[in-house]
């Protein structure tokens, strides 16, 4: 269990930013009397929140996308992309 809440958290913090944005463009939308740039800030703001959680969120995990090695003094970097003849 004890390994699992890094990933609920991970997994909760973009539902939970996603519905805060959603909550304040609701409010903005529903509020009387507001002028333009009070529904302009608080549309700004919702979108920012909607944004951050779209870049939290992530489909699934990736290994990692490269490697760097140290050999004979020299640096070695191993890519996805990098060819097999390019590899020393």
């Amino acid at each position: 269990m004890k390994n699992s809440i890094p990933e609920v958290i991970e997994a909760v913090t973009p539902l939970v930013l996603a519905t805060i944005g959603a909550v304040i463009g609701v409010v903005v939308l529903l509020q009387p009397g507001i002028n333009e740039t009070r529904a302009t800030a608080g549309l700004g703001l919702a979108g920012t929140a909607i944004a951050g959680a779209a870049g939290l969120a992530r489909t699934s995990r990736s290994e990692q996308d490269f490697s760097v090695k140290q050999q004979d003094g020299n640096l070695k970097v191993e890519t996805p992309a990098t060819p097999v003849s390019d590899k020393y």
